[in-house]
């Protein structure tokens, strides 16, 4: 049985890129319309909403110059897989 991991991006190193570079907390905030606060929240362990995730991305991305391939990411489950999935797409012919 394969050993897999499931990442999750790192918000708290993607917020302390940003913030190295000089933009404070409420900065990066006013860019992305959400409270100081809530940037607090992702420090600490939440997740931000996908499409506002996406453009805190690309803030890091223009930011540190790094691709998004070099994403801060860590390792939140690993899982054993005890079997192939078996995905059958909707168009698949039966």
């Amino acid at each position: 049985m394969p050993l897999v991991n499931i990442y999750k991006t790192d918000w708290f190193k993607v917020l302390c890129d940003i913030s190295r570079a000089g933009f404070s907390l409420q900065a990066i905030a006013y860019e992305l319309d959400v409270a100081a606060s809530t940037l607090i929240g992702w420090k600490q362990g939440a997740s931000p909403r996908h499409h506002t995730g996406e453009a805190l991305i690309d803030i890091w991305m223009n930011v540190t110059g790094r691709d998004r391939s070099e994403l801060p990411r860590v390792v939140c489950k690993r899982a054993f897989i005890h079997k192939p999935l078996c995905i059958v797409s909707p168009h698949s012919e039966k």
